[in-house]
């Protein structure tokens, strides 16, 4: 039987004959699983597709190098590493996640209209007054303040009600800002954490998996992609929070059926809150028990597309 032929679509970082995922072992294993099930390929930045599902200055994976081989390479499903493509992609062969999921889920004002039953009360903020006008409607003591698009954590402030921060213009005016209510996370969920945290939830399809972040310094308030995380063991998470997630997930798959997503949540004394979806599903490290699950699942729903 003829294997389905798939591309691992990326940006370069560095001379694609050295292996520029060195430092990340969890993408080696799934590379190596990749060439067992898949007829496997990596590509490189947005000009290496042609058009009709081909693709050249191909690569393959061998012996823990990424190898050109210079040669056309017509793929039958393309998972992109991040954002690749974008609405001028010809949708000629499947493509993981698709240009439409990934322009939505790098858009947290998008997110909140469609999710806003399981977020923080949240207002657009295009101008310097909107500020000012919704801390009025905000209910909690503090508020949050975080670009409109953005990642990292990067931009986010956490701040007392009464002390607005200064916006900066440059982001209000390319980008624009969201302005939240303030969850608080600092409490103990027992077995899990006791305090700030955020909890990571990879969903593949009708698998899900749980990563623990919590802030890298005492006094931080909220977390950034350089936290610290842990595993989850999935059937410790109190119940109410798979509910949560099961209810995410089928509000989000109303939209898009492709389920193939981060969904960042908080525990609240209020009970979990969604902060945000992330399209680039998040990889566990290699050493975590559920590892070889997850790459099982996502290679399942690549098989699949």
């Amino acid at each position: 039987m003829n294997r389905k032929r798939l591309v691992f679509w990326k940006k370069t970082t560095s001379d694609p004959i050295i292996d520029n995922f060195s430092r990340n072992p969890e993408y080696h294993e799934f590379f190596r699983k990749c060439n067992d099930v898949f007829e496997f390929r990596i590509v490189n930045n947005k000009e290496a597709y042609i058009g009709n599902g081909v693709f050249k200055d191909v690569c393959i994976y061998k012996d823990g190098r990424i190898i050109p081989v210079d040669q056309e390479f017509k793929t039958d499903v393309i998972y992109q590493f991040k954002k690749m493509a974008d609405e001028s992609f010809d949708n000629v062969v499947s493509i993981i996640d698709t240009p439409k999921f990934k322009n939505w889920c790098g858009d947290k004002w998008n997110q909140y209209q469609l999710l806003k039953d399981f977020m923080p009360k949240t207002f657009l903020i295009e101008k310097e007054d909107d500020l000012i006008k919704n801390l009025s409607q905000i209910t909690t003591d503090k508020a949050v303040v975080k670009p409109r698009s953005g990642q990292k954590g990067e931009g986010v402030v956490v701040f007392d009600k009464t002390l607005p921060p200064k916006l900066d213009l440059e982001v209000l005016q390319t980008k624009g800002y969201l302005l939240q209510e303030f969850s608080d996370t600092n409490i103990d969920v027992p077995n899990i954490v006791s305090g700030i945290h955020d909890i990571k939830l990879i969903t593949v399809d009708d698998s899900v998996f749980a990563n623990l972040r919590i802030p890298e310094k005492k006094d931080q308030e909220f977390c950034t992609f350089d936290s610290p995380y842990t595993e989850i063991d999935i059937n410790i998470l109190p119940k109410d929070v798979l509910v949560f997630h099961k209810q995410i997930k089928d509000k989000v798959g109303q939209v898009f059926p492709s389920q193939l997503y981060t969904i960042d949540i908080g525990i609240t004394s209020k009970g979990p809150v969604v902060f945000e979806l992330n399209g680039h599903t998040a990889f566990p490290y290699i050493h975590f028990v559920y590892a070889q699950d997850f790459f099982d699942a996502l290679i399942k729903h690549l098989q699949l597309m």
